[in-house]
């Protein structure tokens, strides 16, 4: 959130106007990929005072970094796999997320039922919660509750056969939020960012060195050329798609795919999330509650299809709804329960494991002949990956340039957009808004949302759109002026996430809007049916209908 309108403008000026063009002023950096790994390279890099453009071909976010359990976390289960620097490291960066941007991430308590017989006994996910808190800094947040206690906590939770019911912290965010903002904050220290661009080919030195990628602008169709002392291969799961691109067939990645559901808010309430062991092979599976509803996941095992598209098998449903109905029974949760399913790919290092849950969730960095590829880590560790990939790509540049450098200062940067915590209840008291409204708003928009009663043109504007959602026309019009959207799926799937929590309900909703975009993009009729057109294609892939059979 928070780009200036002439965002796209911007970067297109910078670039030259087509391949054969005379030499132009080459970028320090050129990233390719706008998940949350080039997002934070972009900051880190533009902050140090680099000429910096980020590339993607689709949306920020739109791979990955909006696909995951929204879990910003040290990953406990890592701890039983021996990671302790992986999960020291996501602990260390989870803390400081808290602490620079409590408004986008919150903490939130867990509850992890142990049950007599479980292929992890009790007594060893005490201890490692209790080596867990060793890696944490601060009190301890581990707590052991009774059965009552837990249902209270986790009403209708299974608690026969309960061995002990414990309890810790860990922290949530919108991914695609968390991304957006860090894309935004790069921005704001001199960054470019280009989305809908697509690498067509690599331009090189007489000596083969890379120098460079003409990219086409997907709107326009022109081709553009980059040029850059260094590229920086931060694609996620398409790493190895960019390096073939570039002319390096060795694959270094086996993705694996993790699944989730998506249940209403009344058919599971829960106080706390839970992170309860699968029936099935003793995997944890988490049931994290969000003011849109229950997000239920996930899974892991190697992917095989299409990248541009994943999607949840019906053996990945039913195996979560086992979960689901195993320890919530009372509830009699079915697959006519789910309004939303997708899936997301880990962009894993290929290690020879056959267990993808064993796989590391380490990263790796290194540079081929002038393509410096980033891949592997978590979402959580965003901000450490960006300095060791700016602190790597440092060595390829001039040395004059690197002298004249600020060092990094991303520890201690909050992102653009930080509000005070109470700020639905300003917004509320300010503008005499719905509580649910001013709640969406503060959550979606963050220190953005006070624009939104200043863009209303009518008061209808800031009453929901329609049943069953918070969002209204105001809120759609700060997103289109500061948010980024190119395209009707980035508003409905990355920034209000309708398309996430409620995708019958964005479908229906979609054709409303073309009134907004009209007067805040100038979109022609034409235009908005195509896109209304294309978005409930790609929506498809966020229900139930698009699971794989």
């Amino acid at each position: 959130m928070l780009f200036h309108p002439d965002w796209r403008d911007r970067a297109l000026a910078a670039l030259d106007t087509a391949p054969g063009s005379g030499p132009g002023e080459p970028f320090d950096l050129v990233i390719v990929g706008g998940g949350i790994t080039g997002c934070g390279v972009l900051l880190d890099a533009a902050q140090r005072g680099l000429r910096v453009l980020l590339i993607e071909r689709g949306d920020i976010a739109s791979g990955t970094s909006s696909r995951s359990s929204k879990l910003i976390h040290g990953g406990l289960r890592y701890l039983k796999q021996m990671q302790f620097r992986v999960t020291r490291q996501a602990c260390r960066e989870r803390d400081r997320m808290l602490t620079l941007d409590p408004d986008l991430v919150r903490a939130i308590r867990f509850l992890y039922p142990a049950y007599e017989g479980a292929s992890t006994p009790g007594w060893q996910v005490d201890l490692g919660l209790w080596m867990y808190d060793q890696l944490t800094a601060g009190p301890s947040s581990r707590a052991r509750f009774d059965a009552d206690e837990a249902r209270a906590l986790a009403p209708g939770l299974n608690v026969e056969h309960l061995d002990r019911a414990l309890s810790y912290i860990d922290a949530m965010a919108d991914d695609a939020a968390l991304t957006l903002a860090v894309a935004a904050t790069g921005f704001a220290y001199g960054g470019l960012v280009l989305t809908r661009a697509e690498v067509v080919g690599p331009v090189r030195e007489p000596d083969g060195r890379l120098a460079g990628l003409d990219v086409r602008d997907l709107l326009s169709g022109r081709v553009h050329r980059a040029r850059a002392r260094l590229v920086v291969n931060a694609a996620g799961v398409w790493v190895d798609r960019v390096r073939a691109l570039c002319g390096i067939d060795e694959a270094r990645l086996r993705p694996s795919r993790g699944s989730h559901l998506v249940l209403p808010a009344e058919r599971l309430r829960l106080e706390a999330a839970v992170t309860a062991p699968s029936p099935d092979d003793g995997r944890p599976i988490f049931l994290i509650p969000h003011p849109e509803g229950v997000l239920v996941g996930t899974t892991d095992m190697f992917h095989h299809g299409d990248l541009d598209d994943p999607r949840p098998s019906g053996e990945e449903v039913a195996y979560l709804l086992r979960a689901t109905a195993f320890h919530f029974p009372e509830h009699h949760i079915t697959e006519a329960d789910v309004v939303g399913a997708f899936a997301g790919l880990r962009p894993i290092l290929s290690s020879g494991v056959t267990d993808p849950s064993e796989a590391s969730r380490e990263e790796a960095i290194w540079e081929e002949r002038g393509l410096l590829t980033v891949a592997g880590g978590k979402l959580t560790t965003w901000r450490q990956m960006a300095e060791e990939a700016v602190d790597a790509a440092l060595h390829h540049l001039p040395d004059p340039l690197v002298e004249h450098l600020a060092p990094c200062h991303t520890r201690g940067t909050p992102l653009v957009g930080l509000a005070p915590l109470d700020l639905d209840r300003r917004l509320a008291a300010a503008f005499r808004l719905e509580p649910a409204v001013a709640s969406g708003m503060a959550r979606r928009l963050r220190a953005a949302a006070w624009w939104a009663p200043e863009l209303a043109r009518r008061m209808g504007e800031l009453r929901p759109l329609a049943d069953g959602t918070d969002l209204t026309a105001a809120e759609v019009r700060v997103h289109l002026r500061l948010g980024a959207v190119v395209r009707l799926e980035d508003l409905l799937l990355r920034r209000a996430r309708l398309g996430l929590w409620q995708p019958a309900l964005a479908r229906e909703l979609a054709p409303s809007l073309r009134p907004l975009f009209r007067q805040e993009l100038g979109w022609s009729r034409r235009r908005f049916d195509q896109e209304l057109e294309t978005f409930q294609q790609a929506a498809v892939g966020w229900t139930p209908e698009g699971v794989t059979k």
